[in-house]
């Protein structure tokens, strides 16, 4: 009998471990889907500050006819009759003036003004990776939660009863030990060298 549940008689130890292996494999099926899901977008959402894991910046360049000098409101109205937009105005800005900023939800027209040079960018939400960062960051709230907090259990479950799927020498006795003390101690380390 393994030492981690000598204190417990043999059959007793047989019934919990194929508790385990059932309750382990029927979830794990379940958890796949997920898990994949959390671990691409947790990689992406890691390196927020290298490139931005929702959106790509799409740009475009095109031309205008030139915009005379005038003053802002006569250059934005010039502006936005040269560019013929059939989508709602959010603002403009005008920084200086052989340029004009056009903001639209979720776009913007970065006009030169002497050249009618028209730089368009707009951003696209990355496939695949818009919708799993979506659902990782609980952005749709309401019944995601629930299902979030169900998926957080549904791991706890996994993590306890793999500890007692193997037995012997690569069990919690041995080298499975040695790797469950070595996945607690990792965050608290860390914690402790960084805060």
């Amino acid at each position: 009998m393994p030492r981690e549940l000598a204190f417990v008689d043999e059959d007793t130890v047989k019934k919990f471990r194929k508790v385990c292996r059932w309750l382990h494999r029927e979830l794990s099926f379940v958890a796949v889907g997920l898990t994949v899901a959390y671990a691409i977008s947790g990689v992406a959402v890691n390196h927020i500050d290298s490139w931005n894991p929702n959106y790509e910046l799409v740009t475009e360049e095109f031309f205008v006819s030139p915009v005379p000098p005038g003053t802002t409101e006569e250059v934005t109205a010039a502006v936005l009759a040269r560019l013929q937009l059939d989508r709602p105005l959010k603002n403009t800005w005008r920084a200086t003036p052989d340029h004009l900023r056009v903001i639209l939800e979720g776009e913007t027209f970065e006009v030169d003004l002497p050249s009618g040079r028209v730089l368009h960018s707009t951003f696209a939400g990355r496939p695949f990776l818009y919708e799993v960062n979506f659902l990782h960051l609980n952005h749709g709230k309401g019944i995601w939660t629930w299902i979030a907090d169900v998926f957080a259990l549904v791991l706890t479950i996994l993590a306890v009863t793999g500890i007692f799927l193997v037995t012997g020498r690569r069990g919690l006795s041995g080298r499975g030990g040695v790797m469950l003390a070595l996945g607690i101690l990792l965050p608290i380390a860390y914690l402790i060298l960084v805060t």
